[in-house]
């Protein structure tokens, strides 16, 4: 088979760049019979270096995601190539492409809380549109969980073409000598006090106000603790990095923005306790990082959490920062269930691989000759 792999969205920064990257990369090491077409937006020495490895052709579109020239004149560019099979990696599928293809559809976050990105009528529209031509054509879909595919079925009535391949982790993140990972941080990013790490993007979703304003309880409780943030605000939530940097100990929050992934290693194995305090999640990577760092976590008390982390994690209810107090603030000063969510967590981290991802998603490309 001559098949897509549509990697435009690779370098974001984003869980759906890093889907990407992982699984490409694994399904172009493993899949020694098939032929593929690498598109990309564009084609820097770094991104061409790590790819041309793999010998498979590689194009240039010069064309973003969301743009209108995704929809106008991707197709064209797909047709150039002759392809069997096109996979396309998240929802955004051009309408106007009439070959065989498949999606992977990582939550339907946008459906339940649009936001201002999608708040546009016309942008509303739009989002409709592609998103129900991508469950409706696909030949396959993706879901990252079972939540996903529960969701998908709920809003459009879609079942039976829907696979559930959850996520893996990258073999960086794995448990380091803690004192090693803590002289890092403190050389590299002047972090030298026991913090809570959130890791991710500042969209209303991740309820990120909610987890700074229960830190600034946990300081007033006598705790001498930071929280640190990786990820970078989103421009158009403004209002996000406000309500989070307004609280009485701001002091306290060390936004770092976006971090390596070296720099996130140190982060995961050296934080006295991860935190996603999530209203929505597609499948959750980063908690599954952070525990195959070997740190303990607390999360949302929501579906797709409970499925991917399951006896791993500590959870909370997300709507009530009462009951995420109580559950931080007894966890974080529990030496023994910190080691047991610690274990709990590195356990269930195990059963993650982004080698068996690909491999399911081998089959999944077979399955529709």
């Amino acid at each position: 088979m001559r098949i897509g792999l549509d990697l435009r969205m690779l370098g974001g920064g984003s869980g759906i760049s890093r889907y990407i990257g992982e699984l490409s990369k694994q399904i172009l090491t493993l899949d020694k019979h098939n032929q593929y077409v690498l598109f990309f937006n564009r084609l820097d020495e770094e991104t061409r270096n790590l790819y041309s490895k793999f010998g498979h052709k590689m194009v240039e579109t010069g064309i973003s995601h969301y743009s209108l020239d995704e929809q106008l004149k991707l197709p064209r560019i797909f047709n150039k190539e002759n392809l069997d099979l096109l996979h396309i990696p998240h929802f955004n599928a051009p309408i106007l492409y009439g070959k065989k293809f498949i999606t992977t559809i990582h939550d339907l976050t946008h459906t339940k809380f649009p936001g201002k990105k999608k708040a546009h009528i016309f942008s509303r529209l739009a989002y409709n549109l592609v998103m129900l031509n991508a469950v409706k054509r696909s030949k396959k879909i993706i879901a990252v969980s079972n939540s996903t595919k529960n969701e998908i079925k709920e809003y459009f009535g879609v079942d039976g073409k829907v696979e559930v391949i959850h996520e893996g982790t990258n073999e960086l993140y794995q448990v380091m000598d803690r004192e090693e990972a803590l002289a890092k941080i403190a050389n590299r990013l002047k972090i030298t006090k026991p913090f809570i790490l959130y890791v991710g993007v500042w969209r209303r979703y991740k309820n990120l106000p909610a987890l700074a304003r229960v830190f600034d309880r946990l300081v007033d409780q006598g705790l001498d603790i930071e929280l640190v943030l990786a990820g970078e605000p989103d421009s158009f939530y403004p209002e996000i990095q406000e309500q989070v940097l307004s609280i009485k100990h701001k002091d306290k929050i060390r936004a770092l923005g976006r971090v390596s992934d070296e720099d996130l290693k140190y982060l995961y194995n050296s934080c006295r306790l991860f935190v996603l305090p999530s209203l929505a999640e597609g499948f959750g990577l980063t908690a599954l990082e952070a525990a195959a760092c070997g740190a303990p976590v607390a999360v949302s008390d929501i579906p797709t959490l409970r499925e991917v982390m399951g006896q791993g994690a500590e959870f909370f209810d997300p709507l009530n920062e009462d009951n995420m107090f109580d559950v931080l603030s007894a966890l974080i000063v529990n030496e023994r269930r910190l080691e047991e969510l610690a274990n709990g967590g590195l356990s269930r981290s195990k059963h993650y691989s982004w080698k068996q991802a690909a491999e399911e998603t081998i089959k999944i490309y077979e399955s529709t000759k």
